[in-house]
This record gives structure tokens, C-alpha cells and sequence, in this order.
């Protein structure tokens, strides 16, 4: 080419000085696409797409807003070892864990016993931010290679449905690139704490919320499991449950003594697949205690849902001191549980009532204090302390206690979900005052913390087992005798989840004699199921009747 006879020519030379400039942004725009994806290899946030196709984004967690970084409940499980847990055919042996129990050693967990683990993916903090769990994709990658098979739950603060589905959205996208063979888990909880931004919202409201991100989440082909408190689920106290357990899984949570496995099934009588019996365990392989679950079921390893497999995670950093030095008196505002770490999951050393006194060495913005007590260097949370050495804690309510069960005062209207006793004292050894039947309806007047209600019965208070019971009609089991053709053959030992009745014939009520009422640890031989609702068994040489959905194997 020419370039002098080019530059003589005006026409040209505008021709070519047009090229270079295309040229040279060309060269920019390949220079700004490289540099955007090294930028976006190295970005720590989650960036992912919604199942609408929006990018959505959340960066690792913030201690300060992350909403399990409380103490969300009082009830304390009992020290239970992986050593000693029993391996039964058709369940499984599993841990839930987050960013709090730190570097796990998978390896060693799957020595000790551990199944399958339900690992935090992310939360709704209580400032309304979306945020990944910083130690999920370590834990998910690990857990994995260890062999171990995973779920994963999301800590979810929704207030609205258009939240939790935005949750929902968020959590499938990130797992999408790995082996999910346990459910994806709907996990509300701590909304009762005036500080909680949650507090107020109704259980049809809050239900609506978890209906919302059980279904986004059933859609993209995952299982799906709602968790929750016995005392929360149980006579629908906290939650519309009848609208849940019909669809989905759930995961109850309650910590009887003796734990599992010496207490074989928890108290709860509605539907459950999974229970956590202790928020107290011992695995090797992770530091300080961690919660401990049985599953009713077991499952293959899943295959992922993308081809796309998320690059290596780090395993989680030792967190940093990060705390204001500080040298003051502090005490309780009413008490609070010091501990070996910064974290619920670590061991608690002491407890500390108002009126004793610790020096504070540090103020740290993940919401706890460093202190010293009895010269051990302990953490408390910060918001449970005061340094006015005065502070007179509200006067507590006097304790509603019978029979070493809590109660609290409740309202409304309920009935049996099929027949169930209602005794003079909440044991199954109290005297049973009467029977109601499902569309016989009672005055609520309390609930306890061990699956009891006290109701109001004839112008007696009487007691109930809270799971038997139920806000709504359903239709009972046939109150026709059913012939012994329509019960399918079987024979297996049986007891009760909690107790029930054992009859002359398969129908409640008049239509028949109350035989024996058979407790939980009870055994007796069933010979045969029918799909109207009753079991036939055999009790002291006599055959008895009773309804299937209050026994278990």
C-alpha cells in the first residue's frame, strides 16, 4: 500500500485515519473485557442468575447482621458422642453445620459415623442483605470428597413473600453446581425476639413466606424441607403446618433426656422425616459442639444440577482478634452463657447472672465481648451485657410450672386430629379425664415446652399431647368396623409415638371398647394395616385395633 499517495489524498486520508481509531477501540474494548474477567474470577461475592434470569449477588456473610449469631432459644440438648451413635437400616446418621463450627475435617467426620450434613448455604441478615455462608463452598467441596452426602438450609429472615422467594431463587442458583442429595431447607427462626425484624409477623403470614421458597425451590427439582421447633409446629402454635407437611418434608427440632438414640423418637407426633435431638454434639473433626440429626430416610448421591462445577473454596480462616481493647466491669442484664469462642457453637465455660461481675478486654463488631472471668478469657454477646453495675433486670412472670413442664399462656380453639386422652396432669401417667374426637372442640389455654397443652374441658383444666392435636376437621378414619379382609398382612413390633388407645374394633368412639392405652416404649405385634387409617395388632393374646398414624416402628 501506498501510504504517501493516501496522506495526498484528503478523501483517503480521512478513510485511514477512521481505520486507526476502530482499531484502537477495538483494542481498548478487548482490554476492558479481559481485566472485567479477571476482576470477576477474583470477586469474593456470589454472582448468580434467578431462575428469572436476574443477576443477583451476595457477598460472604457480616457477623454483626448474621441472625443465628444470637442465642435463639434457651433449651439446651444433652451432650451426645458420634462414637456412641447406632446405625439403623432406613435411617441415617447426620450434622448441620455453618461458618461457626469453623475448619471442619471432613475426613474425620466420616470416620466417626457421619452420614450426611445439612450445611447453611446463605441468610437474610437482620439488615435485609442476602449473604453466603463464607465457609459453604469449603464445607459442600469437603463434605463431598469425604464422601459424606449434603443438603443445605438458608437462614431465612423474610417478612415478605416476594422475599423469601427472592431467597429461594438465590440458594438453587448457588448449589446448582453441586451434589445436593439431601433437601434444601427452609430454616426461620428467632422471630419471637422483639429485635428480630421478623417479630410481629402472623403464622399465616410467616407460613405464606415459607410456602413461597418451599415451592421456588421444589420447582427447580429439589427436595424440599421446612425445619422448626416442637413447641413452634406443634398445634400450629407458630405455623399453619397442615399447609406444609401435606407437600413437604419437615425437620423437626426437640432435645428430650435421655437423648437419641435411648429416646427413640422425638415427642412430636405430626408428620417428620428428620429430628435434631441435641444441639450439643461431639464429632471429631470439628471444634467445640455442633447439632446432631437422625433421618428417617436415606439417599443416593445426587447428580449436580450443572455441568458448571464451582472452582476450589479455602477452607475458612481462624478469624481475626478484630476487638477494641477495652477495661471495664460488666455484668449481666439477666444472665448470659460465657464461652470458649466467639460463637453459640463454642463450649460454654460459665454463666454469668446479673449481679457478678467480669472485666470486658474487647468489643469486637461480630457482636460479642472478650472477657475475662475466674482469669479464663471467655466471650459473651455483647447486647446481653450492661456496665451499670445497678441494672435491675424487668421482674420475670412467675414460672407457670406443672409436673416439670414450662407453660405458656396461648389462646383459641382446638380439636383432635383423630381421638386423643386428655388427662388430669401433662404425663401419660395421669388420669385420663376424657376423649375427644376430631370435631370435638376445646378452649387452648397453654402450651408447654414438652408437647403438652393445657386446655379447658367441661370447666376442667385437663391436659392433651399437643402434636395429637389441631385447629381444623379432618376426615377421621372409617367409623365403620372395617372386616379383617381389608387389612393388608404384616407382622412387626409397634409402639406408640407418644400413646394411644387400643380398641375392640377399628372405629373410635362409642363404636367400640377402650382396651389398654399403649405408651411410647410399649411394644406389641401388629398383624395388618388397612388404608382407612387402623392397624390390627395383637396385645396380652386379644386382637386390638389401633389408628396407624399414632404408632411407629
Amino acid at each position: 500500500m501506498n501510504i504517501k499517495a493516501l496522506l495526498t489524498d484528503k478523501k483517503k486520508r480521512i478513510m485511514l485515519i477512521s481505520a486507526l481509531v476502530c482499531a484502537v477501540v477495538a483494542i481498548l474494548c478487548a482490554v476492558f473485557i479481559i481485566v472485567s474477567s479477571v476482576s470477576k474470577a477474583k470477586n469474593t461475592d456470589t454472582d448468580i442468575s434467578s431462575v428469572t434470569g436476574e443477576k443477583i449477588t451476595a457477598p460472604a456473610g457480616d457477623d454483626k447482621y448474621d441472625p443465628e449469631n444470637n442465642e435463639l432459644h434457651s433449651e439446651k440438648g444433652q451432650n451426645v458422642s458420634a462414637e456412641n451413635l447406632e446405625h439403623k437400616k432406613g435411617a441415617a446418621n447426620g450434622i448441620d453445620v455453618s461458618k461457626w463450627q469453623g475448619k471442619i475435617d471432613w475426613g474425620k467426620a466420616a470416620k466417626a459415623g457421619i452420614d450426611f450434613a445439612v450445611i447453611r448455604i446463605g441468610y437474610r441478615g437482620e439488615n435485609g442483605q442476602l449473604y453466603k455462608d463464607s465457609a459453604a463452598d469449603y464445607n459442600l467441596q469437603q463434605a463431598e470428597k469425604a464422601g459424606i452426602l449434603t443438603g443445605v438450609y438458608f437462614f431465612s429472615t423474610a417478612v415478605t413473600e416476594d422475599e423469601a422467594v427472592r431467597e429461594a431463587e438465590w440458594t438453587v442458583q448457588a448449589i446448582a453446581g453441586y451434589s445436593i442429595s439431601y433437601p434444601v431447607v427452609y430454616d426461620c427462626e428467632g422471630y419471637l425476639l422483639e429485635s428480630n425484624r421478623m417479630n410481629g409477623l402472623t403464622a399465616a403470614d410467616r407460613t405464606k413466606n415459607a410456602l413461597a421458597f418451599l415451592r421456588t425451590v421444589k420447582a427447580a427439582g429439589y427436595e424440599a424441607m421446612l425445619y422448626g421447633n416442637i413447641n413452634e409446629l406443634s398445634n400450629s402454635a407458630c405455623w399453619d403446618i397442615s399447609k406444609i407437611e401435606n407437600e413437604y418434608s419437615v425437620w423437626v427440632a426437640q432435645y428430650p433426656s435421655p437423648p437419641y438414640p435411648q429416646t427413640a423418637v422425638p415427642a412430636y407426633s405430626g408428620k417428620y422425616d428428620m429430628w435434631q435431638y441435641t444441639d450439643c454434639g461431639s464429632v471429631d473433626g470439628i471444634s467445640g459442639i455442633c447439632d446432631m440429626n437422625v433421618s428417617y430416610f436415606t439417599r443416593k448421591k445426587a447428580e449436580p444440577k450443572s455441568k458448571q462445577r464451582p472452582q476450589t473454596a479455602e477452607a475458612p480462616k481462624a478469624t481475626s482478634d478484630g476487638y477494641t481493647e477495652t477495661n471495664e466491669q460488666i455484668t449481666a442484664k439477666e444472665f448470659v452463657n460465657l464461652r470458649d469462642m466467639p460463637s453459640t457453637k463454642g463450649n460454654i465455660a460459665a454463666t454469668l447472672n446479673n449481679g457478678e461481675f467480669a472485666t470486658r478486654i474487647g468489643i469486637g463488631d461480630n457482636g460479642w465481648s472478650k472477657l475475662l472471668y475466674n482469669g479464663q478469657t471467655v466471650y459473651a454477646i455483647t447486647s446481653y451485657l450492661t456496665t451499670d453495675a445497678g441494672y435491675i433486670p424487668p421482674k420475670p412472670q412467675e414460672a407457670d410450672i406443672v409436673n416439670g413442664q414450662s407453660f405458656t399462656a396461648a389462646s383459641g380453639s382446638v380439636t383432635a386430629k383423630e381421638e386423643t386422652n386428655l388427662r388430669a396432669l401433662p404425663t401419660t401417667e395421669g388420669i385420663i379425664v376424657g376423649t375427644i374426637r376430631n370435631g370435638e372442640f376445646v378452649k387452648l389455654l397453654a402450651t408447654g415446652d414438652k408437647g403438652w397443652s393445657r386446655l379447658q374441658y367441661n370447666g376442667q383444666t385437663v391436659y392433651a399431647v399437643s402434636s395429637l392435636l389441631t385447629t381444623e376437621v379432618n376426615t377421621a378414619p372409617s367409623e365403620t368396623p372395617q372386616p379383617q379382609s381389608e387389612f393388608s398382612e404384616v407382622s412387626e413390633q409397634v409402639t406408640a409415638k407418644s400413646e394411644t388407645n387400643l380398641r375392640t374394633a377399628p372405629v373410635g368412639g362409642d363404636g367400640s371398647e377402650i382396651v389398654y392405652t399403649l405408651k411410647n416404649g410399649e411394644y406389641v405385634t401388629r398383624t395388618g394395616v388397612s388404608d382407612r387409617g387402623w392397624s390390627r395388632l395383637i396385645y396380652n393374646g386379644q386382637t386390638v385395633y389401633a389408628v396407624t398414624s399414632y404408632l411407629t416402628q
